[in-house]
Formats: structure tokens, C-alpha cells, sequence
């Protein structure tokens, strides 16, 4: 079986994981590129433990048109995992953006063709998991984006959640910073 490596960028609510999560099965998708974190640590439903999340890979694509769908898992059964996702991604702990006390979850997600990945942000509710932000496209231009540059695309300053998206009608799509705004 396959090692889930946790993120190296610090984050809040984030300390190292002592133990390796044991996901079902070995259905861990590989990394995009190598040395890239395929799982993050949190404790992402309050209880004062430190949780594991990875990626897994649910149903492999079927051919070059039609995605593959992940799952994000968790190493204890009192956090629900997040089915069902369309095409490979990336996770990234955000600390507390919402003011529950809770880190919430940013998810990268490359297209299935093309070069414009998308960012949504998930909060865990009493119900699941819910998206509180997003989701907003990411024009890559075919260039990797390192843990590091995602986990910084999204800083909380004075109470206020801020986002940097590339401006559009800039041919070097400079980064600019703007309020996100949170679902409730």
C-alpha cells in the first residue's frame, strides 16, 4: 500500500500526523507531480484530535472523454468522507475561514481537458460537507501550481477572507486580491 504523504506547508489547526492513514482498499490515486501532498492533516470536526484526510480514487476513467471521480476519505468514521468528485484534485487545509473553530477544506481541481483548473472551499456542517466558496477558475496556462502558491491563495486578515485571482484581461495574469465571499 501506498504512503499518503501529509502537507508540508503549515497551516491552522494543522500539526504533524504521527501515524499513516490506512485508506480502503488501494485506491490512493498517484500524485500529479512528484512530491506533491495527496492528503492534508486537521482536525476538521472540532473533537481536539488531529484528523487525516486523502484523496482516493472512487471510479477510473473509461477513456480520454470521461473523467475519473474521487472521494475524499477520512482516517476516523465520525467525519463523513466528500463522494463523487468529478476529476483529480488537490486538498488544501485553510484553517478557519467560517469562525467555527473547524479548518475547512479548499479543493484544485484540474479540468479534463485544457489548462483552467477551478478552487471551491468546503466547510463540515452538522449535515456534511457543504461549499462556502467558489467556485472560481484558475487559468494555470499549463504552469504547475505548487502546494505552496495554493495553500497562500486564500489568507484570512482581520476577520476578512481574502482570495488572489488572476486578472483576466491581463496577458500575465498578475494576481489580484479580493474578498471572498463566504456562503452561510
Amino acid at each position: 500500500m501506498k504512503d499518503v504523504r501529509m502537507d508540508s506547508v503549515p497551516a491552522l489547526n494543522q500539526s504533524p500526523v504521527p501515524t499513516t492513514p490506512q485508506p480502503s482498499g488501494d485506491a490512493i490515486a498517484q500524485e500529479d507531480s512528484p512530491g506533491e501532498a495527496i492528503g492534508i492533516a486537521g482536525d476538521f470536526n472540532g473533537d481536539g484530535v488531529i484528523d487525516s484526510a486523502w484523496r482516493e480514487l472512487v471510479k477510473a476513467s473509461t477513456g480520454a472523454d470521461e473523467p475519473s471521480y474521487f472521494a475524499v476519505r477520512f482516517n476516523t468514521t465520525a467525519i463523513p468522507a466528500m463522494e463523487n468528485i468529478e476529476g483529480r484534485f488537490r486538498l488544501i487545509n485553510e484553517g478557519d475561514l467560517n469562525g467555527d473553530g473547524r479548518p475547512d477544506i479548499s479543493l484544485f481541481q484540474s479540468p479534463l481537458h485544457g489548462t483552467v483548473h477551478y478552487m471551491t472551499t468546503w466547510a463540515l456542517q452538522p449535515s456534511g460537507w457543504k461549499r462556502i466558496a467558489g467556485p472560481w477558475m484558475i487559468p494555470t496556462a499549463g504552469e504547475y501550481q505548487t502546494d505552496a502558491a495554493l495553500q497562500a491563495r486564500i489568507v484570512l486578515e482581520n476577520d476578512t477572507v481574502y482570495y488572489w485571482q488572476e486578472d483576466v484581461n491581463d496577458e500575465n495574469f498578475t494576481l489580484q486580491k479580493a474578498i471572498l465571499q463566504l456562503e452561510k
